[in-house]
């Protein structure tokens, strides 16, 4: 990352599969949520992700998804999720966190006060995306309690849950990014809310958002687990993120971008070839006036580029047909970062 001049390593470090943190509060939650005690992070090995980032000079802003994406949670708090037999997520009898319960604030709050002092950045991301609404209506329990507060409708439900979310981040003095649904969504979000668009038509969500007077990072068009044949690192470098509807004032509020690698189908095999080098295309749009468009040029240097990364140790993928490298990837022992 510190190679092509990204800044912020976005750490999706929990989903409905996994919980692999191991919280300081609740210990339970990797012990239990895990996929086993191998595949935990321990608070020893955050500390040396940050410390290291740090060093060369990126910043983690790590991501703790909710209400949806929660699965994993579940294994370790009892009363926390949605109970919904058949409809929950995967099929199964449980969904998002039930935003009826006290309970499950007490949990947020204390979860998200050792998350800010375990990571330094100023932002964490609070995801937002995805809630299955299904698995809420088929919850008389919650229908009958949303019919007792007046909260008509299950977005009004996600709002009333993202509200007393945001008074705990608020509580906490720390800024916070979420997952475009919540705009897309009308909630009721606040002035220092930065959304993070990553479904189509950004330039419509992306143009909505700025005229709202709201920050917003893009990743819509930089899907790298996205895989295609041949030099798909191009249509990365040709994308414009600031060609949107909007005024020059408004377009200051596009305050970056980010290329995601999601784990479905990577692991410590074959992630770091099919990050690098089409993450540096992505790198060299976001860095580049929007008038540089040599792809010729971009090409050679993109080549010359991955050669460097492969003397370093790191197996970046070649881009160049019939392209040569005098310097093999021979195993993780020969990085030099």
């Amino acid at each position: 990352m510190a190679m092509v001049k990204l800044n912020v390593l976005h750490w999706h470090i929990v989903d409905d599969p996994s919980f692999p943190y191991t919280s300081i509060s609740f210990p339970d939650l990797a012990n239990k949520g895990a996929f086993d005690s191998a595949h935990r992070y321990s608070q020893a090995d955050i500390q040396r992700v940050i410390a290291f980032a740090e060093e060369h000079g990126v910043v983690v802003m790590p991501e703790f998804d909710t209400p949806g994406h929660v699965l994993s949670w579940g294994k370790a708090l009892s009363n926390f999720l949605t109970y919904c037999p058949g409809k929950g997520t995967f099929g199964g009898d449980y969904g998002p966190i039930d935003p009826s319960s006290e309970h499950s604030y007490q949990i947020l709050e204390k979860l998200f006060s050792e998350i800010v002092r375990v990571f330094p950045s100023e932002m964490i991301h609070l995801g937002g995306d995805e809630v299955p609404f299904n698995c809420w209506k088929a919850n008389p329990d919650l229908v009958a309690w949303m019919k007792q507060k007046g909260i008509v409708g299950f977005a009004n439900l996600e709002n009333y849950y993202e509200n007393r979310l945001l008074d705990i981040i608020h509580g906490l003095n720390h800024s916070y990014v979420v997952w475009e649904e919540i705009f897309t969504n009308k909630l009721e979000i606040r002035p220092d809310t930065i959304v993070h668009v990553w479904k189509g038509s950004w330039e419509n969500t992306m143009a909505k958002v700025v005229k709202g007077g709201y920050r917003t990072i893009l990743s819509s068009p930089w899907y790298l687990n996205y895989i295609t044949f041949s030099r798909d690192w191009k249509k990365y470098y040709e994308v414009e993120p600031l060609n949107i509807t909007a005024t020059n004032e408004e377009k200051k509020l596009v305050i970056g971008g980010e290329a995601c690698m999601w784990g479905e189908y990577v692991d410590d095999s074959n992630i770091l070839s099919r990050t690098f080098p089409r993450t540096s295309a992505v790198a060299e749009r976001l860095w580049s006036h929007e008038k540089q468009r040599d792809e010729p040029d971009m090409e050679f240097r993109l080549d010359k580029h991955r050669c460097g990364m492969n003397a370093r140790g790191i197996p970046a993928e070649t881009v160049i047909l019939r392209s040569y490298c005098p310097y093999e990837f021979r195993g993780y022992d020969d990085l030099h970062i």
